[in-house]
């Protein structure tokens, strides 16, 4: 189950969709304090230590599940957080595609507000569910950090993969895309969440043109981090899928020649733990290793929603 709730949080920027399917509500409540699984360290710690690592790193991916409003919320703070302590970096996002990155400029430049950026950006309200991401923006600006676009449209991601497999060399991140070392197990491992993702009823022959998708977005991500990068570094607001390090954005990031490969980046999960997870005796080992790739796992809640799969496990009528 948490492998499936991951793959359609990884799936969801490539079929938005899916996205409209899910029925938002209330998280259940919160525990009274933050539950922050530094995995290196493999200990928790607290808000604090977390801030204090992504102020040094020059790049911060903190990630989401689109639909739990506690996940934007925690972003929000670590924003501001992170300015609180002097740094001021960009703050790129997943929902602003890269064709809108000038027109979010010249909003800024004219001091628009969160709704005005929106719209300027081209936001996609209903898919995203506006206005779960306002306070992220409204953090940004309060602080007067740029925000930028990070994602291909679908438009543009089309125009590159025409050839099928053959990438057009001059979508952005093409030179990362490139660069990155991966093999059958990075394939296998995002193939998993994007078959997990869709339900496990994708046809097999339609896997790996989806993964090589992802990848594209993901390349197209890590080189607009790069290129929005203030002197203070940058921040990613995506999905937990993109800002894995095994399989995501930090893959293309870091490849082997291209510029900021060596510079560090955090990347921070965060996963909803159901509490029968929250008790067992290997927590939160077993949670960390159904969700790899992260620096750090922040354990929420999980929120009611309805089962996007359960239409198709649905008999058919006679």
């Amino acid at each position: 189950m948490r492998s499936q709730r991951r793959g359609r949080d990884t799936a969801a920027v490539l079929v938005v969709t899916l996205l409209a399917a899910c029925t938002l509500v209330a998280p259940r409540d919160p525990p009274a304090t933050a539950r922050i699984w530094d995995v290196r360290a493999a200990r928790f710690v607290d808000e604090r230590a977390l801030v204090a690592d992504l102020t040094v790193a020059r790049f911060r991916l903190l990630g989401e599940i689109h639909d739990n409003p506690e996940h934007h919320a925690i972003r929000a703070r670590l924003i501001a957080a992170i300015a609180d302590a002097g740094a001021r970096p960009a703050v790129v996002l997943e929902q602003f595609d890269l064709d809108a990155d000038e027109a979010l400029k010249a909003a800024q430049a004219a001091h628009a507000d969160a709704e005005a950026l929106a719209t300027a950006g081209r936001f996609d309200r209903p898919s995203w569910r506006w206005p779960l991401h306002k306070a992220i923006i409204e953090a940004a600006l309060r602080f007067s950090l740029p925000v930028r676009a990070g994602n291909l449209s679908r438009e543009a991601l089309r125009h590159a993969m025409a050839g099928g497999t053959d990438v057009d060399p001059g979508v952005k991140g093409y030179a990362r895309l490139r660069a990155a070392r991966w093999t059958a197990t990075e394939a296998a491992a995002m193939g998993a969440d994007i078959v997990a993702g869709h339900c496990g009823q994708l046809p097999e022959a339609m896997v790996p043109r989806i993964v090589l998708a992802q990848r594209v977005r993901d390349a197209a991500m890590a080189q607009a981090l790069v290129d929005a990068a203030t002197a203070d570094g940058a921040i990613l607001i995506a999905g937990d899928g993109h800002v894995r390090a095994d399989i995501g954005v930090p893959l293309y990031l870091h490849a082997p020649g291209q510029p900021d490969a060596g510079a560090r980046s955090v990347s921070l999960g965060i996963v909803e733990v159901e509490p029968k997870e929250a008790r067992a005796a290997d927590f939160p080992r077993q949670v960390v290793a159904d969700n790899p790739g992260f620096d750090y796992v922040w354990l929420t809640p999980p929120v009611e929603r309805e089962d996007p799969c359960a239409t198709l496990r649905m008999p058919a009528a006679k």
